[in-house]
């Protein structure tokens, strides 16, 4: 067995500059997402990675719904007050927030139509000719995270587990981590967009004295939209807990392996190497097909539940 791979010291700087950020008080911590801080839903699953040797976490969302208005186009006319903080400089230009949840919408918990609540005036679903239109975006985004390794043999646990758990759109950041082990620490994003939904639901209106926010479609419309991202809440979490154990496993896996094989000589008695390496491929088979009974129940489900991403409302 192969001894294992060592740890650059250069990623432990790295990690302890991260944790060390990370352990700042969430009134202080700040960084470039809307919310501004880690996402609440989201802080044990970081915990649980950075944790592991030779992993650490360097973004994240949990999953989120979200009402974007497009960026300020030229004009000499003023628009409404923000009602909510602008985007970030160098993210999405001068647009601005005007809804962010990364929990499921309660309908219980809000009394006001939805279209007051999300700062949209109701229009006829027709906007005007003749202007260059701000369009406003909703969005349902699942959970995406990145994680950089230490190596890309410390990768490899990552890239299994989020491929087991239907975040198949996952993979390495950059090419740039095969200039070898010593080479710059692998990021490896794990994502899915078979679970992203977007529709254009209004655009800035200029027409009129005094410039609004108006709305493309109707209020039935946009509560089919988040009961729709609500059910997409679900599916999200299901393939994030499943993630989060198949990598604690497959890691375990390996150090327990690693374990193992520290201290032995070279030299390996055939019998005692041929049951190890039995017991060794049993374990893996078995890990692997509970991992692939979950990602088959997970395609099941999602083939009934998730619909697929709707088109933008078209003129």
């Amino acid at each position: 067995m192969s001894a294992p791979p060592s740890v650059p010291a250069v990623f432990h700087a790295r990690k302890a500059k991260i944790l060390e950020e990370l352990a700042i008080p969430d009134a202080e911590y700040t960084d470039l997402s809307p919310k501004g801080s880690v996402d609440k839903g989201i802080r044990d699953l970081i915990g649980d990675i950075n944790a592991l040797p030779g992993l650490v976490t360097t973004s994240s969302c949990a999953g989120r719904i979200s009402i974007f208005l497009e960026g300020t186009t030229k004009s000499s006319r003023p628009e409404p007050e923000p009602q909510t903080q602008f985007a970030p400089s160098g993210g999405k230009g001068a647009g601005r927030w005007l809804y962010v949840s990364h929990d499921p919408f309660d309908f219980g918990q809000n009394h006001t139509s939805l279209l007051e609540q999300f700062g949209l005036v109701e229009g006829d679903g027709k906007p005007p000719s003749g202007q260059s239109l701000r369009l406003v975006r909703f969005h349902f985004e699942p959970l995406i995270l990145h994680i950089m390794a230490a190596t890309l043999s410390h990768a490899q646990p990552v890239l299994s587990a989020a491929s087991s758990s239907g975040f198949r759109e996952s993979g390495l950041q950059s090419l740039r981590c095969l200039e070898g082990e010593g080479g710059p620490s692998p990021i490896v994003a794990v994502r899915s967009s078979g679970l992203s939904l977007e529709s254009v639901i209004g655009y800035y209106d200029e027409s009129s004295d005094e410039p609004v926010i108006r709305s493309l479609v109707t209020e039935e419309y946009l509560a089919m939209l988040i009961a729709m991202s609500n059910e997409r809440f679900i599916i999200n979490t299901e393939r994030r807990e499943r993630f989060r154990s198949g990598l604690i496993d497959l890691c375990s896996l390996e150090q327990s392996q690693r374990g193992k094989s520290k201290g032995k000589p070279d030299w390996e008695d055939p019998v005692e190497r041929k049951e190890r390496k039995r017991a060794e491929g049993l374990a893996r088979k078995k890990l692997l097909e509970s991992q692939k009974s979950a990602s088959s129940q997970a395609t099941a489900r999602d083939s009934e539940t998730a619909p697929d991403i709707m088109s933008d409302i078209q003129d």
